[in-house]
């Protein structure tokens, strides 16, 4: 089974600014882009984020493809 993960990527000048509107800690600008937390404030954090330029991408875990040795 194949683990994904979603992360939000936001420059530091937009977590700078959510963090002053909302009246938050960066850490926690941080931690809810990177779905650490899921409180009302930590959505709202990444809606704010979303709706401002900010992207979301989906990480998945993959098989090496190295996993096989081969002898040249």
């Amino acid at each position: 089974m194949t683990e994904t993960r979603k992360l939000i990527k936001a420059s530091g000048e937009l977590q700078e600014e959510i963090a002053a509107k909302l009246k938050v800690t960066t850490r926690s600008v941080r931690s809810a882009l990177a779905y650490d937390t899921n409180s009302p404030t930590a959505r709202l954090i990444r809606s704010y984020a979303l709706n401002h330029g900010a992207k979301l991408y989906e990480l998945k875990e993959m098989e090496n493809p190295y996993a096989e040795v081969i002898n040249l």
